[in-house]
């Protein structure tokens, strides 16, 4: 494992606050809540279907998104760009963890650069405050066969619209 702000790193985050960089990764923040949305999510070597998407949830006035027991996905205030022969994961911040929230993303591959996002599951119901810390972002050394290509980075043509203009 590497730290993706350490100076070995080929790797970038944007929008590191300062009290992000932990001593072995970088904590990710909370920008958008979206419900999980409907429909039958279809995929085959060949192709993908994604469901339709999900709605926009709005926080509150005081910056608090208020979440049911369900899954939701979010999109984390970063960006990261993957270098080469590196690669990179999410996990939760254990404060969630131990209230029963959980987050889930997948594998980040070399030369993906793209915004962060993943699926919140909610075990009880909770208050979160956009901006508020909610994943880790870890970097590790990887033996690259071949570079990032597929729908979600920058410059790839999402087919659903509440992300157009996000990354």
């Amino acid at each position: 494992m590497k730290h993706i702000l350490g100076p070995n790193s080929r790797s970038t985050l944007t929008n590191v606050r300062d009290g992000d960089s932990q001593p072995n990764a970088v904590d990710l923040r909370l920008d958008k809540v979206f419900s999980m949305g409907t429909g039958i999510f279809e995929i085959s070597n060949d192709h993908k279907k994604h469901r339709a998407g999900g709605t926009a949830i709005e926080p509150d006035e005081e910056g608090y998104y208020t979440l049911q027991e369900g899954r939701y996905e979010v999109v984390m205030e970063n960006i990261v760009s993957v270098g080469e022969a590196e690669a990179g994961w999410v996990i939760t911040r254990s404060t969630l963890n131990r209230n029963g929230l959980f987050l889930t993303s997948g594998l980040y591959d070399s030369g993906y650069n793209g915004m962060m996002a993943g699926v919140l599951h909610v075990n009880y119901m909770a208050r979160i405050k956009k901006g508020t810390r909610i994943g880790q972002y870890l970097s590790f050394d990887a033996e690259s066969l071949s570079s990032y290509d597929g729908d979600y980075g920058v410059g790839k043509i999402h087919d659903d619209e509440k992300y157009k203009g996000e990354i």
